[in-house]
């Protein structure tokens, strides 16, 4: 029974507004080609970990050696729901909402709720996994399985150039989560990495009826959906980051645990600069910059396989002016229809990770 808790806690920690909605990004560009590309990887990529990772001393060792890194990834995770939240309650869900203020009082209420929820041991969040899981699937037992007609809109040849990024994103960037080693290390079996792929791959396939179920609004049983999630991965990934910092003085680690609260002024920042109808899609597709070329790239420079880079200050402060200067070409490939610039840092990382392994 804990290996299937701890399979439906890597489940609940790992659906958040990536699997929540970047398959409905996908499939209205490429159609069902587009979730195909989307899913296998992910699902591959989180279940593999365990397999690959195996076993906990492993995981401890990668942790300690990569923990700032890992805080890193958390924090952006926590600031990626806080945003969705905020554009969900902007307009995203279809609903009117009389209360202008909501876009920034229901995130923050989302990350109050995630604050305390952290403070829980694991015996609690395997609870909570539960609950959680369970949530989704009434909702989804609810609300019916009615999906309108789909079409692609992006030519065939162009989800040839974004399927690299998909790759390298889904199978990377789980070394980084600080969740999955909380996986490797307390579940008692690595099987629990299979569970956590089925139970995701169910949770994804949700996504597909949530969004494309035809409604002019999302049900609020699709709402209860999402917050339950996006508010399961914040309060798990806030525990992480407590953990993480529990050796810091308490006002660093005050200021780092506040600081995703600086999301919510991501989407009205932008709807003062562009067009404040794209606003909202123009910043999720920025947020997945961290997933498709700066968390992976990371991975396969300073974790492996080949032979890593040290991970010192200059090094990290080199690599991050390598990924600002690398990150227009994701604003072109991804929101301007330039999706052949998506090979450049692909191909620029990992000609350099294999020049790497394969220099003396």
């Amino acid at each position: 029974m804990k290996t299937l808790a701890w399979g439906l806690f890597g489940a609940c920690s790992w659906t958040w507004c990536i699997g929540m909605y970047l398959p409905v990004v996908m499939m209205e560009r490429y159609g069902l080609a587009g979730f195909v590309v989307f899913a296998i990887p992910n699902i591959v990529g989180c279940a593999g970990f365990g397999y690959v990772l195996a076993t906990a001393a492993r995981s401890r060792a990668l942790v300690h050696a990569h923990r700032p890194a890992m805080v890193v990834f958390s924090l952006v995770a926590i600031a990626f729901q806080l945003f969705f939240a905020g554009w969900l309650m902007d307009g995203r869900a279809g609903w009117s909402v009389d209360f202008p203020a909501a876009a920034q009082v229901v995130p923050v209420a989302l990350f109050a709720v995630g604050l305390v929820a952290s403070l829980g041991g694991s015996r609690i969040w395997l609870t909570l996994a539960a609950v959680v899981y369970a949530v989704s699937l009434i909702a989804f037992a609810l609300m019916g399985g009615d999906v309108a007609g789909l079409s692609s809109l992006r030519a065939a040849s162009e989800l040839a150039w974004v399927t690299p990024i998909i790759l390298v994103g889904f199978l990377l960037c789980p070394y980084l989560d600080l969740t999955f080693h909380r996986m490797v290390q307390e579940s008692p079996s690595r099987h629990a990495f299979g569970i956590f792929g089925g139970a995701f791959a169910v949770m994804i396939v949700m996504t597909i009826f949530v969004w494309f179920s035809g409604h002019e609004r999302l049900p609020a049983l699709a709402l209860a959906h999402l917050f339950a999630q996006m508010g399961f991965t914040v309060g798990a990934h806030l525990r992480e980051v407590r953990i993480a910092t529990a050796d810091r003085p308490l006002a660093m680690r005050t200021l780092v645990l506040l600081s995703p609260l600086l999301a919510l002024a991501a989407l009205p920042l932008t709807q003062l600069v562009t067009d404040a109808a794209t606003a909202g899609d123009d910043t999720y597709l920025r947020f997945l910059v961290f997933y498709g070329l700066a968390f992976p790239a990371y991975v396969l420079l300073f974790v492996g396989p080949w032979r890593p880079l040290r991970a010192g200050a200059n090094t990290i402060a080199g690599f991050g002016l390598i990924v600002l200067g690398l990150a227009p070409l994701y604003e072109l490939g991804f929101i301007h229809h330039r999706a052949m610039l998506l090979a450049v840092p692909v191909l620029a990382f990992g000609v350099w990770a294999i020049g790497r392994g394969t220099g003396k």
